[in-house]
């Protein structure tokens, strides 16, 4: 997990970069719907929350698109 919460500050972190992101401390979710609104995705799995800046998030569109496409047949 990549958030903090201090007095006077929410502090979350990108789990590939590590860039921070602080907001001010107070409305949680107010804070969540800015770092969306920068593009940061935040999603849950199995481990835990994960939390990926904007730039990084393009980064892995881009991996994703560059990846060999496997042909092969189905049905047979």
């Amino acid at each position: 997990m990549s958030f903090d919460e201090y007095d006077d500050c929410f502090v979350w972190a990108c789990d590939r970069c590590r860039t921070k992101a602080i907001l001010p401390p107070g409305d949680f979710w107010g804070a969540v719907a800015e770092l969306k609104g920068r593009g940061w995705l935040l999603e849950r799995d199995e481990n835990g929350w994960g939390h990926t800046c904007a730039r990084c998030r393009k980064t892995m569109s881009a991996e994703i698109l560059a990846m060999p496409v496997n042909r092969t047949e189905r049905g047979r």
